[in-house]
């Protein structure tokens, strides 16, 4: 059996090979560029309205709109992330250890490190210079501690 497959490969090599040689294939003829039968210019000079595509981009509403009233933007009924009595003010160093200080309200600022618990049992999973990773209601969030 294996043979005989071999022996077939070798005979559709065979007649392959004969049909190439018999029957090349036509190439066109090569023919030499001559770049001074084209006269070179420049482009020519388009005008460009530029009123026109302001317009349409005004009117598509590329970057958005203007004065949208902040009700407009959230949902109603949407809860905020955290509690409002407390935020993060920013996240020390103190040799390998990170702390992040935690300001609430009618306290003092508070320390708090990695694993340890937020206000509304939010845990915090780790934090780097400018932002805390932290466990809300199973998923991980970023809290930045710097304004963009």
């Amino acid at each position: 059996m294996l043979r005989s497959i071999a022996i077939f490969i070798l005979f559709a090599l065979a007649v392959t090979v004969a049909w190439m040689l018999w029957h090349p294939v036509a190439l066109p003829e090569p023919r030499a560029l001559r770049a001074q039968d084209e006269e070179w210019r420049l482009p020519e000079d388009g005008k460009v309205d530029f009123a026109a595509l302001a317009a349409t981009i005004d009117k598509d509403k590329l970057w958005g709109t203007a004065g949208l009233a902040a009700a407009a933007l959230a949902p109603v009924d949407e809860k905020p992330l955290t509690a409002p009595n407390w935020h993060i003010v920013g996240v020390v160093s103190a040799g390998d250890e990170r702390y992040a200080m935690l300001s609430v309200d009618g306290q003092p600022i508070q320390q708090v490190k990695a694993g340890e618990k937020l206000p509304g049992d939010i845990k915090i999973v780790n934090m780097t210079a400018d932002r805390v990773c932290i466990l809300l209601n199973g998923k991980k969030r970023v809290l930045k501690t710097y304004k963009e």
